[in-house]
């Protein structure tokens, strides 16, 4: 995937000093994890039930977890805190070594695992589960590189019985079952009530990948949508490395990419004879900017992955296979088991896997540098991100922390390197 303007991120030439999304990164995460520690703190002591409290107290712990693993992927070393703490204290904390930070995830997780529930009732869908805890658990030990306990505690999420994979056109089709369905372990709510035409949680993210409207104001890339009012900002188009690892006969490869829709085809594209970002990313019953699909955060395909790779990492390819083929016939339809591969065949295998299950889910990154893969992968798609594979580095695995931050407590000091 390439950003085709001059954004940081995309072109690895990120600042410490320049505001926006990195910046909103630490500061929304560290939001939601002040207030699972106000929560977790004041329910403590509330005088309500043993059941609902340590329930609500496991919910604050999952998210909690959730937010801490967001930061220190993106930024390694981070201040850990878990009390209500005053704000004097929390501005001059130093930065908590990773494998703390870890140790804590770890510990939250394990915590909230057993105390939430497997499932809720429909009024309660969306909230964190056993499930969600424990899959998060076994994805931290899978970046750990511990394998036997990411294979542990992911095989526990496929012994609760609750998920299955589900036909991957309809995961992201807002029109057939596609919110909180049986393969969603937890996804961030969104809605908009088309009904009545009311915005009530909505996103923006389907726009990064949808085409710009034509001149004639009527239709994009010379394809007629319906009287939906939509909006592209043609941001991200697949790279062609990225095209070239879909098997033709695999049908992921049509939800994901598209040269056209409901028969008509597109006239214009970023990259000549290039398709664009599929129906997996577009919502058409949007208005304007706002959305009101969901993202996935964690799903079922994930697990079996996980699985495939901690299992191949201990020497059993047999097992290893058994989960990749699950995910390959089942989602991408196709008819052959793959057989007989050497864990070096199959580290590659997933390499790709991953890249095609979960393009736009906000893992490639993370899967990359954890691989120490990063640096090769931006430079394989210099045809698409020249300046990005120009400057790419192994330090820029992680953002750097906001200058703006380290103003604010210069105990957070040093920047991370390469910044």
């Amino acid at each position: 995937m390439y950003l085709p303007t001059n954004d940081g991120n995309q072109e690895y030439t990120l600042s410490p000093g320049a505001p926006g999304n990195i910046s909103g990164v630490w500061t929304k995460c560290y939001k939601a994890i002040t207030q699972a520690n106000l929560v977790i703190n004041r329910v403590g002591k509330a005088p309500i039930g043993a059941a609902l409290k340590s329930r609500l107290i496991g919910e604050c712990k999952y998210l909690r977890a959730l937010h801490y693993y967001i930061l220190s992927n993106s930024f390694g070393a981070v201040p850990l805190w878990t009390d209500e703490l005053d704000v004097t204290v929390v501005s001059s904390l130093p930065r908590t070594p990773l494998a703390d930070v870890r140790k804590q995830i770890k510990a939250d997780l394990t915590d909230a695992a057993a105390d939430l529930p497997t499932s809720y009732p429909a009024t309660d869908v969306g909230r964190a589960t056993r499930g969600a805890a424990l899959a998060l658990l076994a994805k931290v030990y899978l970046f750990d590189k511990d394998w036997a306990n990411a294979q542990k505690y992911a095989q526990q999420v496929v012994d609760l019985n609750q998920y299955q994979l589900v036909n991957f056109a309809n995961l992201f089709d807002i029109n057939n079952g596609f919110k909180n369905n049986k393969e969603s372990i937890f996804e961030i709510q969104f809605k908009r009530d088309n009904a009545t035409n009311t915005n009530v949680k909505v996103n923006y993210y389907y726009t990064w990948f949808f085409p710009l409207k034509d001149s004639n104001n009527r239709t994009y890339a010379g394809v007629d949508f319906g009287s939906t009012v939509l909006r592209g900002y043609e941001n991200f188009y697949p790279s062609a490395v990225f095209v070239n690892m879909f098997d033709n006969a695999d049908k992921r490869k049509a939800v994901t990419l598209a040269t056209g829709y409901n028969g008509q085809n597109f006239t214009r594209f970023i990259k000549p004879g290039r398709p664009w970002f599929g129906a997996k990313f577009w919502d058409l019953q949007a208005n304007d900017r706002n959305s009101g699909k969901d993202i996935y955060f964690q799903r079922y395909a994930d697990v079996l992955l996980i699985l495939a790779e901690a299992e191949n990492e201990q020497n059993n390819t047999t097992g290893a296979l058994t989960w990749i083929n699950k995910v390959r016939l089942e989602h991408g339809g196709l008819t052959t088991p793959l057989s007989g591969l050497t864990q070096a065949d199959i580290r590659n295998v997933l390499f790709t896997e991953r890249a095609i299950e979960f393009a736009g889910e906000f893992q490639r990154k993370w899967d990359l540098a954890r691989w120490g893969k990063l640096v090769d992968a931006v430079r394989s798609v210099a045809a698409d991100n020249p300046k990005g594979a120009a400057n790419i580095k192994a330090e820029y695995a992680l953002f750097p922390v906001p200058d703006a931050e380290i103003v604010k407590d210069p105990n957070l000091k040093p920047q991370n390197p390469g910044y």
